[in-house]
């Protein structure tokens, strides 16, 4: 049986990280099965059943798509592992969230800050070896946790939205907020460049006025402007605001994205 490839990183002793005996065995056994039985069995999200796949081992696979450059299987891959980074996100404070909690937007702020984070690694590993990526390959849970603490930090010296927000739980951005902000996504031609685009407007949106940043944020979090719903929480509500401020907030938010996006993006490709 052929070993693994060893990884890279090195502890503050000298040492190179290794994967737990577990994974490793994990690892083997997944290579014997197709890249569809993978990735379904890899849907399965209660670790207690017998045929869950560890984050790990599904890290391991991601890397390994750059040997044979097939984009399909990594982007497969990677919303995985982007979908279980996005539910270990809503651990807040220590506490799991329930689905009838109502979340704040600082789950949200989790959720980009340890995606972007996690996803500049991976671009890096795609285009050389990017050592800090084999955390998430040794334990993945605790370089998730790692990555919130850092986020928190962050977060606590910005001024804390007075709201709560919903959102769902997926953290998907609905076929709306697609079209929506479709305008601003440039043409691209790789999985890098798509990753790149997003990891730039993150930046972007963090930079914009709280009113202006706040409505973006709550956008993507699938909040409706306006309802004639009374039950329904909007933006208007949530921001009491009118559902006209509402709309001129975005326009300009909006207008001042494309202006920092379009150049920028634009060198990438």
């Amino acid at each position: 049986m052929s070993s693994l490839p060893s990884l890279k990183k090195k502890t503050v002793e000298g040492k190179l990280y290794k994967r737990g005996a577990k994974t490793e065995a994990l690892i083997r056994t997944c290579l014997e099965l197709t890249f569809d039985e993978l990735c379904n069995q890899a849907e399965i999200s209660a670790r207690s059943h017998a045929n869950y796949i560890p984050s790990e081992v599904l890290v391991y696979f991601l890397r390994q798509t750059k040997t044979h450059n097939n984009d399909d299987q990594f982007y497969r891959l990677y919303q995985l592992l982007e979908k279980r980074i996005k539910r270990a996100c809503l651990y807040y404070s220590g506490v799991r969230l329930s689905d009838n909690d109502d979340p704040d937007v600082h789950i949200l702020d989790f959720q980009e800050f340890v995606l972007d984070d996690f996803a500049e690694r991976v671009m890096l590993d795609r285009q050389r070896y990017e050592e800090k990526l084999d955390t998430f390959e040794c334990k993945f849970d605790k370089a998730v946790a790692l990555r919130k603490t850092d986020a928190m930090r962050k977060m606590y010296r910005r001024d804390k939205p007075k709201e709560q927000i919903e959102y769902d739980e997926d953290g998907d951005i609905t076929a709306d907020v697609e079209r929506a902000l479709a305008e601003l996504h440039p043409d691209v031609s790789s999985i890098e460049d798509d990753m790149t685009y997003r990891f730039q407007l993150q930046r972007a949106i963090n930079s914009l006025p709280e009113d202006e940043r706040r409505v973006i944020n709550m956008i993507f979090a699938g909040i409706p402007s306006e309802s004639t719903n009374l039950d329904t929480p909007t933006i208007s509500k949530l921001l009491g605001c009118g559902p006209q401020t509402v709309r001129n907030r975005r326009n300009r938010a909006v207008k001042k994205l494309k202006k920092m996006l379009g150049t920028e993006v634009k060198d990438v490709n």
